[in-house]
C-alpha cells in the first residue's frame, strides 16, 4: 500500500466533524479516483434509499463513491478510522457499505484495524 494513498484517507478521515472519524480513498494502482468522509447531511438525494443507512449520515465509504462520477469495478478502495490520538482504529467497513461496494464491483477494500495494521478484503 503506497503510503500516499494512506496519507490521503488519514486527510479525509480528519476533516469528518463526527466523533469516529472515518476517511475513505477509491484507488487503481497507484492512482486516486476520489476521496470522502463521513459526516452529517440532511439530504443525500445522489444516493438511493436502499443505500442509505440512517436518515442524516453519509459513511466515508459512500461518500467516495459518490464523488468518483465514474465506472469503479476492478479498483480497490481504503478506509481508515482515526483517533483522537492520531492513531489508526479499527475502521472495516459496515455490512451496508459493504453492500454499495459490492454493487459497485471494486476488487479490494482495505482497512485500518486496531493494530495499526492494514487489512485485506477481497472481493
Amino acid at each position: 500500500m503506497k503510503v500516499g494513498i494512506i496519507n490521503r484517507a488519514v486527510t479525509e478521515a480528519k476533516k469528518s466533524t463526527h466523533r469516529f472519524k472515518v476517511g475513505a480513498v477509491i484507488f487503481n494502482k497507484k492512482r486516486i479516483i476520489s476521496s470522502g468522509h463521513n459526516y452529517a447531511r440532511k439530504s443525500v438525494r445522489s444516493l438511493l434509499p436502499s443505500f442509505q443507512k440512517r436518515k442524516n449520515s453519509v459513511h466515508a465509504e459512500v461518500d467516495s463513491i459518490i464523488k468518483a462520477k465514474t465506472d469503479l469495478k476492478g479498483m480497490s478502495m481504503l478506509v481508515v478510522r482515526v483517533n483522537t490520538s492520531g492513531n489508526l482504529g479499527l475502521a472495516k467497513p459496515c455490512d451496508h457499505c459493504m453492500t454499495y461496494i459490492r454493487h459497485v464491483e471494486l476488487k479490494d477494500v482495505y482497512y485500518s484495524s486496531t493494530d495499526n495494521k492494514i487489512e485485506r478484503i477481497k472481493l
